[in-house]
């Protein structure tokens, strides 16, 4: 009789993890913000948003041109560096983010300094807690753009 028990809880567990994995996504808004991936400096709105899919994942671009320099330079636009580790983060799948308002110096326009959005990226939670308790630590500011 406990074998047929243990089969019986096996299965159960089974549909649970089963209607886990099909439970409805939350909705989304036309005013939820979403950051550029490449730039990560500029919050829109969804509705102002380009989408596009890269790597069977839905990212949010500046513009559809933005979408090219992916596919030309994925390199450069689609791996970032974790502030606290120093290794490479993919942008596109890594799920530890933060963001941080930073100062920033524009370099056309020498000596305005702007307080703009900024996404970071982490290679764990760890790492990310880490940016979190202290940020001043990782970030030098007013940094150049």
């Amino acid at each position: 009789m406990i074998p047929r028990l243990a089969g019986c809880a096996a299965a159960a567990l089974l549909l649970a993890g089963t209607a886990l994995a099909q439970a409805p996504r939350p909705k989304e808004s036309p005013t939820d913000p979403v950051m550029c991936v490449v730039c990560g400096d500029y919050t829109f709105d969804r509705k102002d948003a380009t989408p596009a899919v890269y790597e069977g994942k839905r990212i949010y671009l500046c513009s559809v041109n933005e979408l090219a320099l992916i596919k030309k330079d994925p390199a450069k636009y689609v791996w970032a560096t974790d502030v606290v580790s120093g290794k490479r983060v993919n942008k596109i799948h890594t799920p530890f983010t933060a963001d941080y308002r930073v100062r920033v110096q524009k370099v056309k326009e020498q000596g305005k300094i702007e307080t703009w959005p900024r996404r970071f990226f982490f290679e764990s939670a760890k790492t990310r807690e880490e940016f979190l308790r202290n940020p001043g630590k990782y970030l030098r500011q007013p940094y150049a753009v």
